[in-house]
Parts: structure tokens; sequence; C-alpha cells
């Protein structure tokens, strides 16, 4: 069996997919316009897009709500950006773990592990704490928007919130969006894997030749173990190899945590698949690497 130089061949890939590949994604809607709150904005567990208003699509996110002691948290500067706060006023302490958000003349303040809010100048006890996740900070959702001037409710397993003293909003756009089957994307077959034709975190699919070497599939996960990029990851790999492989698989890809993580694994797939997942030292994207099975390269 011919070998074949891993820390190359992976390389050279993620440099041909990184060039020109990478669109940027809009992450920020104007919420706050006119100084009026909109009318709605509706978050769902698992899901890394949110709804203004009831339009659909939604604005897409790089990682998904979750829900933890039965309530609902969310990436801090996708939170503060669905109820209209600025990247410009969302502020984080290292030091003290402390993110703050401004909006208007409302701000909320919290700290990770602390169940207290300061609510402008008032303090607020919650049921729960801001928790550090793959190294980001998620708030509960909540008691970030009731302190910014929004009441919130759960509505057939939508967290929505909306202006306090308002009218609970129709949200039967986006439960019928949800529903729809269609919704799911259509997809296309690469080389035996099923890949969205709108692949909605930001990676990068490719089968490009690399040093004479075939590849059947190639993926460039842009940012530092974004979880929402790894999930979409994984549902690819196991289109073809089967769930638990590919969990196996994509779990490496999400040990990328900071910059400072070096990835070096290699798998053989159940079919004889060569798989090979890099994330260089100091570098920020992290290539998964399907190519030939055993005795073919």
């Amino acid at each position: 069996m011919k070998r074949i130089g891993i820390g190359v061949l992976t390389g050279c890939l993620a440099l041909a997919m990184a060039t020109g590949a990478l669109a940027e994604q809009k992450e920020q809607v104007n919420v706050y316009e006119n100084n009026n709150l909109v009318k709605s904005v509706v978050f769902i567990e698992g899901r890394s897009e949110y709804f203004v208003d009831g339009n659909t699509p939604g604005v897409k996110m790089d990682a998904a709500p979750y829900i933890s002691q039965d309530r609902t948290f969310v990436p801090v500067r996708f939170l503060g950006n669905a109820l209209g706060v600025t990247n410009e006023n969302i502020f984080w302490d290292t030091e003290t773990s402390k993110a703050k958000l401004v909006l208007g003349s409302r701000s909320a303040e919290l700290t990770i592990g602390k169940k207290e809010l300061l609510a402008g100048s008032q303090a607020k006890t919650m049921d729960v704490a801001p928790e550090l996740k793959n190294a980001r900070t998620y708030l509960p959702a909540r008691f970030v928007a009731e302190a910014l001037g929004y009441q919130v409710d759960f509505v057939d397993g939508l967290v929505v919130c909306y202006p306090e003293g308002t009218e609970k909003p129709d949200v039967k756009a986006v439960k019928q969006y949800l529903q729809e089957p269609q919704q799911q994307g259509e997809t296309y077959n690469l080389n035996g894997y099923t890949v969205p034709k709108d692949l909605k975190t930001g990676i990068t699919i490719s089968d490009s030749k690399i040093n004479s070497v075939e590849i059947k599939l190639g993926i460039i996960i842009p940012k530092e173990d974004v979880q929402a990029q790894c999930d979409e990851a994984e549902q690819i790999l196991a289109s073809k190899l089967g769930n638990e492989f590919a969990k196996k698989v994509v779990d490496v890809a999400r040990t990328k945590t900071t910059q400072l993580v070096q990835i070096g694994e290699h798998f053989t797939g159940p079919n004889g698949e060569h798989v090979m997942v890099q994330s260089s030292w100091g570098g920020v994207t992290t290539s998964i690497v399907i190519w030939g099975k055993e005795g073919n390269n």
C-alpha cells in the first residue's frame, strides 16, 4: 500500500478549499428600529436559526440554543443581536467572566456561574446561572430578555419574546415553516454522501484531488469548535458511514476549543475508508478528509 503524507494531504486540502470558499453569513439583524422593539423574536431548542416578526427563513446562528435545568440558553452574541443589541453594546470581561448587554436605556449584566442578574441598577436573583460551554458563553434567554424590556412565553416548543405590555404575537408562520419538509433543503450525492445544497453553517465541502490522491469527501470547519458546524458535518458523514462512526470522528473535531489545540487523528471507516481529522496548532479551521479504501492508496 502506498503511504500518503497525511499532514501534507490535509494541509493542501484546507488551503484549496479555503480559497474563496467561505461566504460570509449574515449573523445579525437590527430589531430595534425607531426606538420600538419588534413584535416578536423566536428561538427553538437545537435549531441554529432565530425568527424576527414571524419572517421565514430566519437569521442563521453558528450555534443552537439548548435547554438546561428547564431554561433555554442562547449564545450571548446571538441572544443580544436577536433582541436588538449591536455587537458594540455586548461587553465581556475576561477577568470577572461577566457579560453585559445594553439596549437603549436598559441593560443586563450577568456572571458565569452566578445566579444573579443586574438589570440596570436593580439586582435580581435567577434560578439558573450563565454557563460556559465549548469555550463560549450561554445566557438564560428569559432573564436577559425580560431585563431588556421583553416578555417571554414558551409556546409549543418555541421560546417567544415580545415587548412587555403588548399582545402575544401570532407565530403560526414560524410553526408552519418548521413543519414543512422542504425546509430541510435539497441534497445531492457526493461519492455516496448526502450533502445539502444549502449548507447552513459555513462549512465547506469538496471532493478535490490533492497530490494525485482522490478525495472522496473533504470538510472544512472554519471556526473554532462551533457546535452547529460539527452537527452539520456529522449529519453528512452519517449518511454513508453511520451515526456511531460519524459521531466518533466529529467528536474529535469538537475538541478544537481554542487555537492552541492541535489535532491529528486517523480512523479506518466501516467500508475501509481512510478518515483523517486534523487542525494545526494556532489554526482556526479543522479539516475532515476521507479518501480511498484499504489497499487502494
